[in-house]
C-alpha cells in the first residue's frame, strides 16, 4: 500500500523511490484498482483473511511509516485518495485496515466511491504527483500486479488530483460509515 517497489526492479522504480524520498512540498497518490498484488504484503493479506489481524506497524519497524513521519514532521504533505467499490472487495477492506498507522504518521488519506470517481474521471490510471510538477504513472496488469512506471503529464495529474480531493472524504469519516 504505497510502498514504492511494488514488484519490479530497475531504474524507473529506483527513480520513484528517489522521488518519494526527495520531494520538497507534496506527494499525492491515486489508487484506483480493486485489488493489488503486492509481494511484500502477501503474507499479511493471507493472515488477515484467516484471522482478521494485521501486524502492528510503527515508524520504528516499517520503513514506509518512518518516511511518512519524517516528511510530515518536516512540513511536507503526503496525500492519498483510495477509490473503493460498493461493496468493498476483500483487498480494499484489508488496505483500509492497514491505513490507520499511516494516518497516525501524518499521511492525509481520503476515500472516494468508484461510482463518484467514474462520474468525474472516465478513464485514469494510478499515479504519483510530486510537488505538483512531476507525475509518475503506475502500470498494472489486469490482476493488479505492478508492471512499470512511466512519466506522466503533471498538468493532467494535477487536475485529476484536484478533482478527486474535492469529491473524496477523509478516511476516518469513511470508516465511521462502515
Amino acid at each position: 500500500v504505497g510502498r514504492p517497489a511494488e514488484g519490479s526492479t530497475g531504474a524507473a522504480v529506483t527513480d520513484l523511490a528517489a522521488l518519494l524520498q526527495n520531494f520538497r512540498r507534496s506527494a499525492f497518490r491515486l489508487e484506483t484498482l480493486e485489488h493489488y498484488i503486492v509481494p511484500q504484503e502477501a503474507e499479511w493479506f493471507a493472515a488477515w483473511r484467516r484471522t482478521g489481524r494485521l501486524p502492528e506497524l510503527t515508524p520504528e519497524n516499517d520503513s514506509w511509516l518512518r518516511m511518512v513521519l519524517d516528511h510530515t514532521r518536516a512540513g511536507r504533505v503526503m496525500q492519498r485518495v483510495r477509490v473503493v467499490s460498493t461493496p468493498l472487495t476483500d483487498y480494499e477492506r484489508f488496505e483500509l485496515a492497514l491505513f490507520p498507522p499511516s494516518l497516525e504518521a501524518g499521511e492525509d488519506i481520503r476515500v472516494i466511491s468508484r461510482s463518484v470517481f467514474r462520474s468525474i474521471l472516465r478513464v485514469t490510471e494510478d499515479f504519483w504527483l510530486f510537488d505538483s510538477q512531476t507525475a509518475v504513472m503506475l502500470r498494472y496488469d489486469s490482476a493488479g500486479r505492478f508492471l512499470s512506471v512511466a512519466p506522466g503529464q503533471s498538468s493532467i495529474c494535477q487536475r485529476r488530483c484536484d478533482e478527486v480531493l474535492a469529491q473524496s472524504i477523509p478516511l476516518k469519516e469513511y470508516l465511521a460509515t462502515l
